[in-house]
């Protein structure tokens, strides 16, 4: 008897979520069970006397002001035309309309698949979901990443955070794409494609999911990742004209001094520091329609891979107009 008390003592308290389980649960039970009870009351008056045991243990609460109100408006209809008293009648249409509400009201309650994951901001995703998230230069596409890991809870990855990780850990990995990053070699994509593949399966991205940002970035990466069985399950592409993303990177200025990026036109420095401003040598025209013309080349060989579950996003809006699209292109 004493291990039985211990133990209900270490049960925690019912929270928000499951008291209010139990309430639909309740009022789904006690539907038909009022609705019985006016059939039989109905068919019985003899049994008129268990409605007042039934308001006073609060199985049926505000039945007396219910009654009182259908008794004004059918009680001369139900006296003068039969012999049950008004009062029974009053009260089996009370009990009636308490049972079709308690039925309605329980039908009506949300149910949330338990299968699906609630993510922060009220959405659900599927446990390890894939998102691959790509643009050109100055497509907006870092704000975006932001916006979506917030809401959505994924794991932000890119390959040069991977790379890095495995290289400072000294995994295998991480050891043989050193040799050709010591060397000024590009690390071949197999190897890219095998680190990405390893840190999907790691436990936090499992959970959560993840977003691959700017991965794959070359048509044989894509290749590698579909050999390797690599699921995406959404890749989202920001589309924005090259001379909207010229104007956009031609007019950005680094301050030196804190590291921030300004832009003349759409985000003005303040007067005092316009003169410690650094016009990049990434940001001159050329420069910018050179890896423009290189981002093209790249996915229009990557999409074909993702055309199932690929989805165009407008880039020319607003960040926050381009953040409902995405949040639309994601359901």
């Amino acid at each position: 008897g004493s291990s039985k008390r211990r133990r209900r003592a270490r049960s925690p308290l019912p929270g928000p979520r499951s008291m209010a389980s139990n309430r639909m649960r309740s009022s789904g039970a006690l539907g038909p069970l009022l609705l019985a009870a006016s059939v039989v009351l109905f068919l019985s008056p003899q049994t008129l006397f268990v409605v007042p045991q039934l308001l006073r243990t609060g199985v049926a609460p505000g039945l007396a002001q219910s009654s009182g109100a259908a008794s004004t408006s059918t009680g001369a209809a139900a006296g003068s035309s039969s012999s049950v008293p008004s009062s029974t009648f009053s009260a089996v249409l009370s009990l009636g309309a308490l049972g079709a509400l308690a039925a309605l009201r329980a039908a009506k309650a949300p149910q949330q698949p338990k299968s699906l994951r609630h993510a922060r901001g009220g959405e659900a995703a599927k446990p390890g979901s894939i998102v691959v998230i790509a643009g050109p230069p100055a497509a907006g596409k870092g704000t975006q990443c932001e916006n979506i890991k917030e809401k959505y809870g994924f794991v932000h990855i890119s390959t040069g955070d991977i790379l890095r990780e495995n290289v400072k850990k000294g995994t295998p990995l991480g050891l043989e794409a050193k040799e050709y990053m010591d060397t000024g070699r590009l690390v071949p994509s197999e190897l890219i494609v095998d680190l990405v593949k390893n840190r999907l399966e790691e436990s936090d991205i499992k959970e959560k999911g993840c977003l691959l940002d700017g991965f794959p970035r070359a048509p044989d990466q894509a290749q590698a990742m579909v050999d390797a069985g690599v699921k995406v399950d959404k890749f989202l592409l920001i589309k924005v004209p090259d001379d909207t993303l010229v104007e956009r990177g031609c007019g950005r200025r680094l301050d030196p001094e804190t590291g921030d990026i300004y832009h003349l036109k759409f985000k003005p420095p303040p007067a005092e520091i316009v003169d410690r401003l650094v016009h990049r040598s990434d940001d001159q025209e050329e420069k910018i329609r050179t890896r423009l013309q290189a981002f093209h080349d790249q996915i229009d060989g990557i999409l074909p891979f993702f055309k199932d579950v690929a989805v165009e996003v407008d880039g020319t809006s607003k960040p926050d107009d381009v953040w409902q699209l995405i949040q639309k292109a994601m359901e």
